[in-house]
């Protein structure tokens, strides 16, 4: 039996399972007195949004988390799980939570402890500057760097493979979609 294509492995797709450092973000650590900074892409929460329209389950999943995280999740109406370090195992109880399938669960990564989940997912996508390890276990590699609309760019070509991002974009145009 053959492995399904990319279009195929989109087309199945119901969540969006995410690292956070170095795929939400930048994934460089600023420390001050007070504590620590994350910055997160405005496009990468709007394509979250959008695919959040689209009836899908997202979740954040990261071996680190910290306020600035759980700030974002929040903000975002995501599920979220932090101090995963066994991200296969994570994975795995999160498509039992959202009732799915793991081959209808897309996860998208950029270092080795992101390698379990993306062999269990449907769908495995690295951000441009992963880790050539997760590049070579992903089916997808996207153009954009973590933190700079990467995970923006991998719902928006996900939802075009189903059929939803026109409707989606024809909202907006109408104001509707706000």
């Amino acid at each position: 039996m053959s492995s399904p294509t990319l279009e195929q492995r989109m087309q199945r797709v119901r969540a969006l399972v995410c690292d956070v450092d170095g795929v939400l973000t930048e994934g460089a650590l600023h420390y001050t007195d007070v504590g620590e900074i994350k910055t997160f892409s405005v496009a990468d929460g709007f394509g979250i949004k959008l695919a959040q329209q689209a009836g899908w389950h997202i979740a954040f999943l990261t071996a680190r988390g910290g306020p600035a995280v759980v700030r974002r999740a929040q903000e975002l109406g995501v599920h979220l799980e932090t101090g995963q370090r066994k991200k296969g195992q994570a994975l795995t109880a999160l498509a039992s939570r959202f009732d799915l399938p793991l081959d209808a669960v897309a996860y998208i990564g950029d270092d080795w402890l992101d390698l379990p989940a993306m062999s269990r997912a449907g769908l495995a996508i690295a951000v441009a500057n992963a880790a050539e390890a997760v590049k070579v276990q992903a089916q997808w590699c996207l153009t954009r760097r973590g933190g700079d609309g990467a995970v923006r760019e991998a719902i928006e070509a996900v939802l075009s493979a189903q059929g939803q991002l026109m409707p989606l974009l024809t909202r907006y145009m109408h104001e509707e979609g706000q």
